[in-house]
């Protein structure tokens, strides 16, 4: 496939890949995260952009990652190798590293999505019922505690009033986020900004009252379909916390009010020491 050539906009320059001496490279940008760590989801649309290089499908259709050790702002390596090259489907794996040393191992199996192909078989139930946007609470880049969340520099995040409590010190005593998700500079939503999407909503171990940071150690997105223009609603739900972990399963659906993407974490969360 042809090098990849960024638009200008803030997200597509932000996880921009070029080719490198001995395979890909790119730049973990500084805005992109929680204080100095990287957001998941961002670097989860990195490598896939990078996979997306070495196979012949355009759409990300499952992206699975550990991350290993967080990655600091500049320039990264990506390795990328191709595990498959069939007809419908094609897979790559890429070792994001720094400095020598892997910071993130992910897999990605990539195809093409049909604009036109509906649902054949869906659950009961449809997208989350959410506050209008103008009645949620902004996320805001100055963040908790002088942490500074650069992510929401970019990223438009507004967390419904029913698991926002913690905010005001009344956290709802359950893993639970909901809200809306979009660009602040009108980028629609493609495959790629899906992956973004599904980890943008502060974590869900903010709803026990455990506001600090939460590492990612696993994450999986499936892609279900190619997203309309507009807001996306994000329902995050957490089953178990137990020894300093926490799960994670996403649901993001376009304002069309198709379900456009899943998603699954393993993360970390402690209390603070008094």
């Amino acid at each position: 496939m042809t090098e990849e050539v960024p638009a200008g906009n803030a997200f597509d320059l932000a996880t921009a890949v070029h080719r490198g001496r001995d395979g890909w490279a790119a730049a973990i940008d500084p805005g992109w995260g929680i204080g100095d760590r990287p957001n998941g989801g961002y670097l989860l649309a990195l490598v896939a952009r990078a996979a997306l290089q070495a196979v012949e499908h355009p759409h990300p259709l499952a992206v699975s990652a550990h991350f290993l050790s967080p990655p600091a702002p500049g320039p990264v390596e990506l390795a990328v190798a191709r595990l498959r090259a069939g007809r419908s489907l094609s897979a790559a794996r890429v070792t994001l590293a720094q400095h020598g040393q892997a910071r993130l191992e992910a897999l990605v199996t990539a195809g093409r999505l049909d604009p036109d192909a509906g649902p054949a078989w869906a659950a009961p139930g449809g997208p989350p019922e959410l506050a209008p946007v103008e009645a949620c609470l902004p996320g805001r880049p100055d963040g908790l505690e002088g942490v500074r969340v650069g992510l929401f520099d970019h990223v438009d995040v507004r967390v419904d009033p029913g698991t926002a409590g913690w905010a005001r010190g009344r956290p709802s005593g359950r893993l639970e986020m909901r809200g809306w998700v979009r660009f602040h500079d009108g980028r629609p939503p493609d495959p790629l900004a899906l992956l973004q999407a599904a980890d943008a909503l502060p974590p869900a171990s903010f709803g026990l009252g455990l506001d600090g940071w939460a590492p990612t150690v696993e994450l999986t997105v499936l892609v279900r379909d190619l997203p309309a223009p507009g807001w996306l609603a994000c329902a995050v739900r957490g089953r178990l916390w137990r020894g300093g972990w926490f799960d994670e399963e996403a649901e993001v659906w376009d304002a069309r009010g198709r379900l456009v993407a899943q998603a699954r974490q393993l993360a970390g969360a402690r209390p603070r020491r008094a």
